[in-house]
């Protein structure tokens, strides 16, 4: 699959620097919530349990971002230092 969709495309998504990636990825996430409220349409139009369907996107997102939450809660670099290293206060 060529990740140049578009004709006039003329850099990957990897190749676009760190501005345009960021607007492309808000641009899809605005493309990926009207999606989703169309798809929500269409199961209320089909009679499709509403809640199932908005679970099973959830459940998506959540997939995708689960590994990137983690690093956002926690500092990317962790200095631990053992006990035997600590220096144990002095009482002069």
């Amino acid at each position: 699959m060529n990740p140049r969709r578009h004709q006039n495309d003329t850099k990957s998504f990897r190749e676009l620097n760190f501005e345009e990636q960021s607007k492309s990825m808000n641009m899809h996430a605005v493309q990926f919530r009207k999606r989703l409220e169309a798809h929500l349409q269409r199961a209320d139009d089909e009679g499709r349990d509403r809640r199932e369907i908005l679970n099973t996107r959830l459940k998506l997102l959540r997939n995708i971002l689960h590994h990137y939450a983690a690093q956002a809660k926690e500092p990317v670099i962790s200095v631990q230092f053992s006990s035997e290293r600590q220096e144990k206060p002095s009482h002069n």
